[in-house]
């Protein structure tokens, strides 16, 4: 078990319809913004979206998403890995946002107990977890597998393939993150398993071409990317004493 992970603090999506998507999340859902980002001309770039567990729902409007042109506001489920994330204990009542996310949502409170994804290869999915992020496997089933993040957290591995090319432009889910204490210890672990180190999304930024320094993020916090092997990117942050997440999205 992986004792640097502390857990899964976002899960990030970007969307086309900036009206509906607010309405749904902010009234459907009844969600307060913890903080945003803005650009230099004063557009919102990222809206957290807070859960009462301290989690977060990173939001990327359409301002802010011009590279991710392939995106055309609908995450088809059938075409990609991501599935749906449940909210709060159980398997609750399945709902869907205006660009068809889907959400697993339980009574309150919430936190991001589960997120779910179809793999190409369930056998080869599973080793990433397990072997490249040293993380539990409490689930191995030839069809489903469970990986441990917390006592609260798993991430699922279904052996469902998927006919498209499992690209960050072309589907709503972006990534989710996993917390680490330790961000230059978890960079030093990939960099000897020959993960590559990605400054942001694969298919949008450089990787690190020398040894990982630390460099705190647009919200004070510390994180680089790497994709398993399904392709799904995934960011792994660490907090400072400054980070928003700390300073303004706490309840």
């Amino acid at each position: 078990m992986n004792k640097n992970i502390k857990e899964i603090g976002h899960l990030s999506f970007k969307l086309k319809d900036t009206k509906r998507f607010r309405d749904f999340y902010e009234n459907t859902l009844g969600l307060n913004i913890g903080f945003s980002l803005k650009t230099p001309k004063g557009e919102e770039r990222i809206i957290y979206y807070q859960l009462s567990h301290g989690q977060f729902i990173e939001i990327f409007p359409e301002t802010s998403v011009l590279t991710w042109a392939d995106y055309d506001g609908h995450n088809h489920d059938e075409y990609y890995s991501y599935q749906y994330t449940t909210l709060g204990k159980g398997e609750g009542k399945k709902i869907q946002d205006p660009e068809f996310n889907t959400w697993m949502v339980n009574e309150k409170p919430w936190y991001i107990s589960k997120v779910t994804y179809n793999t190409k290869d369930l056998q080869k999915a599973k080793t990433f977890y397990r072997d490249i992020l040293e993380m539990e496997l409490i689930l191995d089933t030839p069809n489903l597998v469970h990986v441990k993040v917390n006592e609260e957290q798993v991430i699922e591995l279904v052996n469902k393939p998927y006919p498209m090319d499992n690209c960050t432009n072309n589907k709503g889910q972006c990534h989710f993150a996993l917390i680490v204490h330790d961000i230059e210890l978890a960079a030093k672990r990939m960099n000897e398993k020959g993960i590559l180190l990605y400054y942001g999304p694969k298919t949008s930024k450089k990787p690190y071409t020398g040894p990982y320094e630390k460099v705190a993020h647009t919200e004070n916090s510390y994180n680089f990317f790497i994709q398993d092997y399904d392709d799904n990117e995934i960011e792994v942050m660490a907090y400072s004493k400054e980070s928003f997440q700390l300073k303004y999205g706490t309840e």
